[in-house]
């Protein structure tokens, strides 16, 4: 029943509610007063006499309470008649319906603040909750111009958004400066960026570094558990850790504690087992957990030493790159100061470059996360995850662990996808249930898949569709008889192909707990203040500062300051035994004799090859006594220049 049959079927109500009222008056006034004329006038002549009579007399008690209990069943008859007819029809099937214009006030969805959505109408449809949001569309579906700029635009808070086109920073960074907010622009590979550096924020308390170190190396050094590789990929992570430990400790790494640093030191030219074993020795001082992880390496067979370090030099591929050394040399963004003031970070790489450039980027947003979620405080400022093209980020597993309860530290996820096969792929289909759990406000833009329109279609449920049948049959005499008999069936609100033909400007809304939104896309560019603001970007669009090469430096275990007596600075060392200290020497002068053909190219990992047999060289117990501990020296040092000298770049 729609809205103009209802108000005329209430107005019929209140007809009856009249005619009911004026002949309980009359047939009240002829038992009170033994007079009838007014129930028959009533009924004959004038229906409005009793209202007439009773304004006249209107101060008599006697017809005031003759009045009161007429009312009585005229309400009654009245209030029947409007429940039958109005009477909601039962849905046995279902009853799955849109939100019309009365529930959306009441929900409160045209507010002025909030996350949009799209349009209903000229109204702008807006949210403001902690629930995370995710944008499904194809190709050129409105992803961008009707939730990606608006929201960048307009978002109130701290912001982190993926921006691989470089579109985005353009169309809002002005604006949002404006507004208040530090604009960082984060383009490694590019010769204009901010800066962003990891080992920068690693704790340093005993027992968080260890953790913030481990969750490095797994993030920079995937585990597959389902590839027969996996054990190395784990021996892989701890030798990685291991490394950047290392450089994170090390007095010799002072004022260049980075990962290019750590790229320099696993591929240094030399043997990387005998550079440990070099490194134990002449720095005794090292964390247990450098130790450990020096050690774990140093025990491993021929085979599995080179598995691991092929995963790890992998892994280290990007920092290869001078421009990415540049760019994660140093900080410039403080990314604990995010819940504190209003900060905007574009992460944008080449698109070209986004496949070296992955690891990097999900490092970024999982340690922006686990920095954010490192203290509570309900007041702190909003944080808002805008990840456009999630699934070029791949597989982030700890963004999956912490989407049920990150919502309580001030943290909203935007995932933007294209299709739900993309996150099939990356993360499965279970982990894709439990993304599809977690996120409350589902837009769907388009759909070119099957997968996505099913969806859709059923999380948009099932409505009773009622039609009658006609039956005619001819009985005794050539008489017709008619039978008609109402039938109910089930059909989708939209089936998965009104889905995929949905109209190039519609759009659905999935909610939780709330009836689903079929309404407009907004176009930032037709719609206003989105217009104005990004008009304003454009012209107003940030300086991003140029990368700065820093000097490239050797590698301090292989430098003839380190191999000397000399001890680090501000560092208090025993001196090491003569032997070692020969050792030393010998190995530095190894060394230099034998400098990289080509020093400013990258060493390839492909281009390594090592001497098996002095990789698997080792130190055999000898009796202690002088001589033999000197010829013992002597054989360390013949087997330090031994693998030296057969590692070729």
């Amino acid at each position: 029943m729609n809205k103009g049959y209802q108000a005329f079927y209430l107005l019929f109500c209140a007809g009856i509610v009249f005619a009911v009222w004026t002949l309980t008056y009359g047939f009240g006034l002829q038992l009170v007063y033994k007079d009838g004329r007014i129930l028959e006038t009533t009924i004959t002549t004038n229906p409005f006499v009793p209202v007439q009579q009773f304004w006249l007399y209107k101060g008599s008690h006697t017809l005031q309470k003759v009045a009161l209990v007429a009312l009585l069943p005229s309400l009654f008859a009245g209030g029947l008649a409007a429940y039958l007819g109005l009477k909601s029809p039962s849905n046995p099937l279902g009853d799955a319906a849109f939100q019309d214009i009365a529930a959306l006030r009441r929900g409160r969805w045209f507010r002025k603040q909030g996350h949009i959505f799209g349009r209903l109408g000229r109204k702008i449809l807006r949210t403001k909750d902690d629930r995370h949001h995710l944008i499904i569309g194809p190709t050129r579906s409105g992803k961008g111009a009707g939730y990606v700029i608006p929201n960048a635009l307009l978002h109130e808070g701290s912001m982190i958004v993926t921006d691989l086109k470089g579109e985005v920073f353009k169309a809002t960074a002005g604006y949002r400066r404006r507004k208040g907010s530090q604009v960082f622009l984060f383009a490694p590979g590019s010769e204009a960026t901010n800066r962003y550096n990891p080992l920068d924020f690693v704790r340093q308390e005993r027992g968080t570094r260890t953790t913030d170190i481990q969750n490095m190396a797994s993030i920079l050094v995937p585990e597959n558990t389902e590839s027969e590789n996996s054990v190395w990929q784990a021996t892989a992570q701890q030798v990685m850790a291991g490394a950047i430990s290392y450089v994170l400790e090390s007095p010799h790494y002072n004022g260049r504690r980075n990962l290019g640093e750590v790229n320099s030191f696993i591929n240094s030219g030399v043997d990387l087992q005998a550079l440990m074993k070099f490194i134990k020795a002449r720095e005794p001082y090292l964390s247990k957990f450098t130790m450990e992880s020096f050690n774990a390496y140093l025990a491993l067979s021929e085979r599995a030493a080179a598995s691991a370090l092929l995963d790890i030099q992998k892994a280290m591929r990007p920092f290869k790159n001078e421009r990415i050394v540049a760019a994660t040399n140093v900080t410039d963004m403080d990314l604990r100061a995010l819940k504190r003031r209003p900060i905007s970070i574009y992460l944008a790489p080449n698109i070209t470059d986004i496949t070296l450039l992955r690891p990097l980027l999900t490092l970024f947003v999982q340690q922006t996360m686990d920095i954010l979620t490192l203290e509570h405080d309900p007041n702190s400022l909003p944080v808002y995850f805008l990840l456009d093209e999630f699934r070029q980020l791949k597989k982030m597993d700890e963004i999956m662990t912490k989407l049920p309860y990150v919502a309580g530290y001030n943290i909203k996820l935007a995932f933007i996808i294209q299709d739900l096969k993309n996150l099939d792929e990356i993360y499965g289909e279970t982990s894709r249930h439990s993304l599809l759990g977690n996120c409350g406000y589902q837009l769907v833009l388009g759909a070119n898949d099957q997968a996505t329109a099913e969806y859709a279609s059923r999380a948009l449920g099932k409505r009773t569709i009622r039609y009658q049948s006609e039956s005619r049959t001819i009985e005794l005499f050539g008489l017709p008889r008619r039978t008609k008999v109402e039938q109910i069936r089930e059909r989708d609100l939209m089936m998965p192909q009104e889905i995929r033909q949905m109209p190039e400007r519609k759009m659905v809304l999935l909610i939780e707990g709330q009836q689903p939104i079929f309404g407009d896309k907004l176009r930032f560019f037709e719609t206003q203040p989105f217009k104005a603001a990004e008009a304003f970007s454009q012209a107003h669009v940030p300086e991003v500062p140029s990368v700065e090469y820093l000097p490239v430096k050797p590698v301090p275990a292989l430098t003839e300051e380190y191999a000397g007596n000399s001890k680090p600075t501000g560092e208090i060392v025993q001196d090491l035994a003569p032997a070692k200290a020969q050792a030393t020497a010998s190995a530095t002068a190894a060394v230099d004799e034998h400098p990289e053909s080509d020093p400013g190219r990258p060493a390839s990992s492909s281009a390594r090859v090592v001497n098996r047999k002095a990789i698997d060289a080792r130190k055999k117990p000898t009796k202690s006594n002088s001589g033999a501990g000197a010829e013992t020296s002597k054989r360390d040092v013949a087997a330090i220049e031994e693998r030296i000298k057969t590692v070729e770049e």
